[in-house]
């Protein structure tokens, strides 16, 4: 590939990146705005959150849709295929979420719900949807090159994670590999499956269950409790079975019939 063809390929890419790392990080801008003045109040924040992903949700379409990637995302045109690969994900990671509340506070649920719906919509249109199936289209459909995009997207996803820096260094770097583990397990899932929306509904449990501690409550600027070294090994090797579970996936099954 010359170089103008390589920049012609990467460049609706790395735009839609810079994007994506813009609303985030004016999502950060003005949540740490509202709270230097004073403005702690739950709801405020999830609705900046929701405004956020709404956004998120709208650039990632267009994108998918501009670059014909609506079918390979699973998001129109096909069928959901092997269905019963997503209870493990959906019945493992939610009851993982239940049995890690400290507490379970029932305020504001209804609000919470569509918080986490729109964050369902928001990183599965975004980062499966849009990052890796861009990858797939333009590198190629091998398995080797679907294998690479699944999990090149789903680093990336690991990394966004590190943007809030809320849970001190060790809780961070467990949120990383949190959110690529369970990236990779989800970017193979598409991939098998053919359909993003049932991954969008698990993704909108994982979050609502994880989150149940925390509805109703004023947001925090400061880090109360840093994780501890013990706690964020602990996580990464709870969430660990979800890459098992994805290396078995690739083991057995052909992915390059995307």
């Amino acid at each position: 590939m010359d170089t103008i063809k390589s920049q012609k390929l990467w460049k609706p890419l790395l735009i839609f990146i810079i994007l994506l790392i813009t609303i985030l990080l004016t999502r950060e801008y003005f949540s740490h705005k509202l709270i230097e003045n004073g403005i702690t109040l739950y709801q405020t924040h999830i609705y900046l959150g929701i405004i956020a992903n709404v956004v998120l949700i709208i650039i990632s379409y267009f994108f998918m849709r501009k670059n014909k990637l609506l079918s390979i995302a699973g998001v129109k045109g096909k069928k959901l295929r092997k269905f019963t690969l997503l209870i493990f994900p959906l019945i493992y990671l939610v009851l993982l979420n239940i049995l890690l509340l400290e507490e379970i506070n029932t305020s504001h649920l209804p609000l919470l719900l569509i918080y986490c719906i729109s964050i369902g919509f928001a990183e599965e249109f975004s980062i499966r949807g849009s990052i890796q199936s861009y990858l797939i289209k333009y590198l190629g459909t091998s398995n080797k090159s679907v294998i690479w995009s699944i999990f090149a997207s789903s680093i990336f996803f690991g990394l966004l994670h590190l943007f809030k820096f809320d849970k001190g260094l060790y809780g961070e770097l467990s949120q990383v590999f949190f959110a690529a583990f369970i990236g990779i397990m989800f970017g193979v899932l598409l991939v098998i499956t053919k359909s993003i929306y049932p991954l969008i509904i698990i993704h909108t449990l994982i979050d609502f269950t994880g989150k149940l501690d925390t509805a109703g409550y004023a947001v925090k600027k400061h880090i109360s409790e840093p994780t501890s070294l013990e706690n964020s090994i602990l996580i990464i090797l709870l969430v660990l079975p979800c890459l098992i579970y994805a290396l078995f996936i690739i083991r057995k099954r052909n992915l390059t019939k995307v």
